[in-house]
């Protein structure tokens, strides 16, 4: 028997699953580590992300008998968007710049003018904060002497696979989440990097997710129980893994994830290039195919936002605990919350706004709303900021039929029933919670030759498992209320823009 390692570098924890040559997770483990933030920086310690990926392989492959030598492919799979810079040693010259950054909003308003719509009809991207072409830029303007220093830059997760292989590369998916690829030819953009000034050499050549790029090195395989020579292939972003993983390669499939953000995506046969509704196109791992992902900032931060900062108290010292008992209460509270709504716009928005300056809020409060009413607004305010994604999907054509999804909200078969009467669809999930790093195992097993093609390495490992239906009452008044969600950003968006200054005023 055959088995692939699958690591998933989310923004909260590294995830790593051990799975058989049959598509059966034989052991999953995890590891947390820090996001260190202020007002508008989002930033992470790579070495620390290194630090608990070997924790986590340590310990899942301690807990099974598998060894070394059986394990014939490690596939990779992460966060996006964010940047590391390293120096000609290959060390971190400064913590990396993570997604849910936010201070180059001056550089992002310099390529709108600079590049107009060009630079997104070439990337398939919207122009936002967060991105590696803009916190490269911000780099550049603000810490000369760390610029000065570069030799190269990677994303989040190839970090991981240079302290594996001694390998600096990187995918196209990936890429195509930096601003800099040039999504329909699946390449770095020559021409934006040229007019930009930025050296070509310091970007990581590019593969397509299931080829090899490296091999464990003996110093990584000191570290881990890996077999020195073990083969690490390309991988990909996380929710290109998480598509992979759910088994989204056709297109009339649609996948959700609620994470830390959450998203939507679709597969495409074609580029479709709409970033001006903050849609992101880019490359599929399916050769010749593409994804279009609708993306929200805070999805399950949402959630814990209300719990740690809100309900519990910043003070407290007790955990998020969504065990059954409190959905059990919480689904006791009528649909829309007793007429009550949620903007989940905490750190701004990107689909379809693309506003870093949006903010939350509850709209509707009355002294008859309990803490179970709150809890369930934010989670019918998360569905309907993906409702808001699908209805773009919807303007280029897209009918889906149903909707499998993953991801820690998934877990929760209220909020499965949520998204399904809001969306008036079939959700269902499918044989793993973890789908990014799932599908990144199942990227491995394809370039390991176990698969001829991820088309059918889905076919043999994807399942489906359990289904919920639209409830039609329910629907209805979802249908009602999201009517009104749809239209508060429009109303707020001129006093969220001053209340923002406000936030930013230091007296």
């Amino acid at each position: 028997m055959d088995y692939f390692l699958g690591i998933d570098l989310g923004t909260s924890s590294v995830k790593v699953l051990l799975v058989d040559e049959r598509g059966k997770v034989l052991a999953k483990s995890s590891e947390r580590y820090s996001v260190y933030s202020s007002h508008e920086w989002a930033e992470q310690e790579p070495e620390e992300w290194w630090k608990a990926t070997v924790k986590a392989i340590n310990e899942l492959i301690s807990r099974t008998h598998v060894s070394s030598w059986q394990i014939k492919g490690v596939g990779i799979s992460g966060q996006t968007h964010g940047v590391v810079i390293l120096d000609e040693g290959f060390s971190p010259l400064r913590k990396a710049i993570i997604w849910m950054d936010r201070r180059s909003i001056s550089q992002v308003e310099y390529l709108k003018e600079k590049f107009g719509k060009r630079l997104t009809q070439l990337t398939g991207l919207p122009i936002s904060c967060g991105f590696m072409l803009p916190s490269l830029l911000w780099i550049r303007e603000n810490e000369p002497s760390v610029w000065d220093r570069i030799h190269k830059v990677l994303l989040p997760k190839d970090y991981i696979r240079l302290k594996l292989t001694g390998v600096a590369a990187s995918d196209v998916t990936d890429a195509g989440g930096t601003l800099l690829l040039d999504t329909t030819r699946r390449r770095w953009s020559k021409e934006i990097i040229d007019e930009l000034g930025i050296p070509y050499d310091i970007l990581p050549p590019l593969y397509e997710s299931p080829q090899l790029t490296g091999r464990i090195t003996s110093r990584a395989a000191e570290y881990t129980f890996l077999k020195e020579g073990t083969a690490v292939f390309a991988g990909g972003a996380d929710q290109v893994m998480m598509a992979v993983g759910a088994g989204v390669v056709k297109a009339d499939m649609i996948a959700s994830s609620i994470g830390t953000g959450a998203l939507l995506v679709s597969s495409l046969d074609h580029p479709v290039l709409k970033p001006h509704k903050a849609l992101h196109t880019i490359p599929h791992a399916v050769l010749q195919k593409w994804i279009l992902m609708g993306a929200i900032l805070c999805g399950g931060s949402s959630l814990n936002w209300l719990f740690n900062q809100v309900i519990l108290g910043e003070s407290s010292s007790r955990k998020l605990n969504l065990s059954q008992s409190l959905f059990e209460r919480i689904s006791s509270v009528p649909a829309a919350s007793r007429g009550l709504l949620f903007l989940p716009y905490l750190d701004g928005e990107r689909t379809p706004h693309l506003d870093p300056l949006a903010r939350g809020a509850f709209i509707g409060l009355s002294l008859r709303h309990s803490r179970q009413d709150l809890i369930r607004a934010v989670m019918e305010g998360v569905s309907f900021a993906l409702r808001d994604c699908l209805e773009e999907f919807k303007e280029l054509g897209i009918r889906p039929s149903s909707m499998v999804t993953s991801g820690g909200g998934a877990k929760s078969r209220l909020w499965r029933k949520i998204l399904a009467n809001v969306f008036n669809l079939p959700v269902f999930t499918v044989n793993v919670e973890e789908a990014s790093a799932y599908g990144a195992s199942m990227i491995a097993s394809v370039g390991a030759g176990i698969f001829s093609t991820v088309e059918e390495a889905c076919q043999e490992w994807v399942r489906k498992e359990e289904e919920v239906f639209p409830e039609p009452e329910k629907v209805r008044i979802y249908e009602e209320a999201y009517q009104v969600y749809r239209g508060l950003y429009c109303k707020l968006k001129g006093d969220f823009h001053v209340l923002s200054k406000l936030e930013a005023t230091k007296l």
